[in-house]
């Protein structure tokens, strides 16, 4: 085969191809620089907007943090009756005892609440008492915390009866007895509003 015909076979290169495989390739970087600013652009945005879109919607449904951690709170358990004796030892010990429930007795010893709805000091006992001379007299003194709506019918010098669980002690600073027990009620029933 001459020249000439090796020549009319192969393929013609004309000036316009390189240019545009040139073109092809700053278009393949430039899209890698666009993709590389881009993406964690696009990620903050979405995320951003997730987040006002929860808040949105908790805001709308009315739920609160609150709300959400007592959703998840199981049952409690029943209080039970303990005797006098071992009343007196968690009384004595209150911080080795805490989250225990029981069921207590006792009388309203202060109660303000103006400045406090939602606690009292009370002298309990794991024993119902009877009056005597119109006094009724428990021996263990107790803060006791609760749900304003479950206190708001006592004042001071009530007897009740309460499901109760033992919390600790009292945070030093707060009373000169740091050894004064701290309960929560969560079921309180007034038996007398007559005893002095």
């Amino acid at each position: 085969m001459s020249v000439a015909a090796r020549l009319a076979r192969r393929p013609r290169v004309t000036l316009t191809e390189a240019p545009v495989e040139r073109e092809n390739e700053l278009d393949g970087a430039a899209m890698r620089r666009i993709r590389a600013w881009a993406l964690p652009i696009v990620t903050f945005v979405g995320i951003g907007a997730f987040m006002i879109t929860v808040l949105v919607i908790r805001a709308v449904s009315g739920t609160s943090d609150a709300d959400t951690a007592n959703a998840f709170a199981g049952p409690l358990e029943p209080a039970r009756h303990v005797n006098t004796r071992q009343w007196r030892t968690i009384a004595a010990d209150p911080l080795g005892h805490a989250e225990q429930r029981v069921v207590l007795w006792g009388r309203v010893t202060r109660f303000d609440p103006t400045t406090d709805a939602s606690s009292f000091r009370a002298n309990v006992d794991a024993a119902r008492h009877t009056p005597q001379n119109g006094v009724v007299n428990y021996p263990t003194s107790v803060i006791m915390h609760g749900d304003p709506d479950v206190l708001r019918k006592l004042a001071q010098g009530f007897i009740f009866t309460a499901e109760a669980t033992v919390d600790g002690t009292v945070p030093p600073g707060e009373t000169p007895d740091a050894r004064i027990p701290r309960l929560t009620v969560t079921k309180l029933t007034v038996t007398d509003k007559t005893v002095g």
